[in-house]
């Protein structure tokens, strides 16, 4: 999932039919004027089909939560993208013995916004990724 500004030479670059290139973050709205924001019809209309949500630096630096995580992947799994979900726990919360309530709290969210549809689920990878681990 290389940055933004790197996605389309890393697309044209891609001749592997198995490797498939991620965009590092999507917005939660469609196109309008969201200056600065990429839309999931932008990351379409690049030949995209896979986008990573949830980060751990977009959540702890860009202050995203839960929901706005789930709204986002709610979107990009509408117009027909595979998500990469991120979830994850900080060293703190691992100390504090709250692995497991962050990492459900955070998968709650997404199935909150997604619901038990199994066509949505589908296209949902789950990222674990401890932050503390991060570095």
């Amino acid at each position: 999932a290389p940055s933004f500004v790197h996605l389309s030479t890393a697309i044209a670059a891609n001749t592997s039919k198995c490797l498939k290139i991620a965009a590092q973050n999507v917005y939660l709205e469609g196109n309008g004027a969201w200056t600065g924001e990429t839309s999931v019809e932008m990351l379409l209309d690049m030949g995209l089909s896979h986008v990573i949500i949830g980060h751990s630096e977009r959540r702890r630096i860009m202050g995203e939560t839960n929901e706005q995580s789930a709204k986002k992947a709610k979107r990009a799994l509408d117009k027909g993208m595979t998500v990469i979900f991120c979830t994850g726990e900080t060293l703190d919360e691992r100390k504090a013995n709250n692995t497991m309530e962050v990492n459900i709290a955070q998968l709650e969210a997404l199935k909150k916004e997604i619901g038990e549809s199994k066509k949505l689920w589908e296209n949902v990878v789950i990222a674990y990724e401890p932050v503390w681990s991060i570095g």
